[in-house]
Parts: structure tokens; C-alpha cells; sequence
């Protein structure tokens, strides 16, 4: 029952040691940790800012101006930052500026879970730096899918307008035969009137057909066209920045200052004090 509770001479030897020493490991430990926590403070905060949003289509999801992965690698692509770079007036070099140096090493792209949506992000200096950045980086894309929407659009507009025109000529057609007919079977005999009335009614029936099917390819062309069909790359949500900065993390500076405090004054410790150094070997021999 001794020997459970009570540990052999080495280990008290050794946390005698330590003892020692316990005052200046605290000291320089919570010396390491402000020391961090002050340097963090004089480092620039950095915000992040998010966007969620929908990649265009065209008349359905199915067709969809870009594929999302492709969206992904374009935002990757160091040429995009660039143009984005240019269209914020600031160099490309990033070791001229700090904003384009944090811009460059930021700006991302991810597919959200369920493959709908896509998220791009980018860090600022400020609240509104980060936004800014973000919007730049996000119109330059819309610019860049607008270009590849409006061909679709142009020709989806054409075969509107074309349809719409087609049944207007057929129903202005219509108006300049029926009344002819109806002036001459005001007039006409009975078996005039009975043989015309059947020439009508054939001819009714064919413009009818014809005016059907104009009308139901206009109806899906309007479908189309609608803006829940048919759109360019578009947020769906507002553009997000934390109240706060996420960098730096004081709290985890100051965590990592205390713990590199201890290590310091340790190596300082075990340097200085040679029975220390000797008790920690003895100690470790036993174990083995």
C-alpha cells in the first residue's frame, strides 16, 4: 500500500526540481502569452465576405450557362484575379499593395452541398474593403456569363417575335376572307350560300390549326423567357461579413505565446540547472 501512494525518490527528486523553477516557467509563460496577445493586436484585422449564388440557365436547370465546376477553376484561374485586380484600380503585383496581396491569396470558389448553389468568398481589411472586393470579383463573373446568355437570349427573343408576327398575319388573313363571304351570302342564293359555307369552314379550320400551334409555341416561348426560366448568374442571398474579424485570433495568439513562454524557459531551465538535467535522465533511465 506504500508504494501506490507514495512515488519513489527519482519522481520526487525530479517535481522537487521542477518546483524550483515553478515561478519562473509561470512568469514567462503568461509573459509568452501577452507578449502574443500585443502583437496580435498591432497585426491588420482581416473580414471575410461570402456570397451565395445560382450559375444562369437557359428555359430550364438542365441548361445551364456553365458547368459549376468550371465556375470553380475560373475563380481559381490567376488570370481572373487579375482582371478583378484591374477593375479596382489596383496593381496586380501583390508586392505593391496589401489589399491585392490579401485579394490574390482569398478569393474562392466552392460548389455548396447539393451542387445547386455555388460560394464565393474574399477577405478585406474592413467590413466594406472585403465587401467591395467580393462585389468586384462577383460582377466580373456575371459580366463574363452575361456574354455567354445573351446569344440564347437574342435567338429565344427572335422566334418570339417571328411566332407573335406569324399570327398576326394569320388572323389579319382571316379578317380579309370572312368578310367578303359574309357580303356575298347576305346576297347570294341558298345554294351559293351552302357551297361557300363549306369553303369557310374548310378554311376556318385550317387557320384555326395553324393559330393553334402559334399560339402554344408562343406560350412556351413566353415560358422561356420567363426570368425564373431563363437568367444570368445571380445571388441568392445578401453578401455576408461577420460583425467581427476573424484574423488574428487573439485568444489562440495568446494560447500559443504562453505555451512557446513555457518552452523557452524550459530550455532555459534544463540549461542552467545541471542536477535538473541529471535528475530528468535518471528518471527516464528507470522507466526503461
Amino acid at each position: 500500500m506504500t508504494e501506490s501512494i507514495h512515488p519513489p525518490a527519482a519522481q520526487l527528486t525530479l517535481f522537487t526540481g521542477l518546483k524550483r523553477h515553478l515561478a519562473l516557467l509561470a512568469v514567462c509563460g503568461v509573459a509568452g502569452a501577452l507578449a502574443a496577445y500585443g502583437i496580435s493586436s498591432l497585426i491588420p484585422k482581416q473580414w471575410p465576405a461570402s456570397l451565395l449564388f445560382q450559375v444562369g440557365q437557359v428555359g430550364s436547370g438542365a441548361n445551364l450557362l456553365v458547368d459549376p465546376n468550371n465556375v470553380v477553376q475560373r475563380v481559381k484561374f490567376p488570370g481572373f484575379v487579375n482582371q478583378v485586380l484591374q477593375t479596382e484600380q489596383l496593381p496586380i503585383d501583390e508586392s505593391l499593395d496589401r489589399r491585392s496581396a490579401l485579394i490574390k491569396k482569398s478569393l474562392a470558389a466552392s460548389i455548396a452541398k447539393g451542387g445547386n448553389l455555388l460560394e464565393m468568398s474574399v477577405r478585406g481589411y474592413s467590413p466594406e474593403e472585403a465587401k467591395a472586393n467580393l462585389m468586384a470579383a462577383f460582377q466580373m463573373l456575371q459580366a463574363e456569363h452575361a456574354e455567354l446568355l445573351l446569344p440564347s437570349l437574342t435567338r429565344l427573343e427572335k422566334n418570339l417575335a417571328d411566332a407573335r408576327m406569324s399570327l398576326q398575319k394569320i388572323e389579319d388573313e382571316r379578317v380579309a376572307v370572312l368578310e367578303p363571304i359574309k357580303k356575298v351570302n347576305s346576297a347570294g342564293t341558298i345554294e351559293r350560300k351552302f357551297s361557300e359555307s363549306i369553303l369557310l369552314a374548310s378554311m376556318l379550320k385550317s387557320s384555326e390549326s395553324e393559330m393553334r400551334v402559334f399560339r402554344d409555341q408562343i406560350n412556351s416561348l413566353d415560358e422561356q423567357l420567363s426570368p425564373y426560366r431563363t437568367f444570368n448568374t445571380k445571388a441568392v442571398a445578401p453578401t455576408y461579413v461577420p460583425q467581427h474579424a476573424v484574423y488574428p485570433k487573439k485568444s489562440i495568439a495568446a494560447v500559443i505565446g504562453f505555451f512557446l513562454g513555457l518552452l523557452l524557459s524550459g530550455l532555459y531551465v534544463l540549461a542552467r540547472d545541471k542536477e535538473l538535467r541529471s535528475t530528468i535522465a535518471k528518471t527516464f533511465l528507470e522507466q526503461t
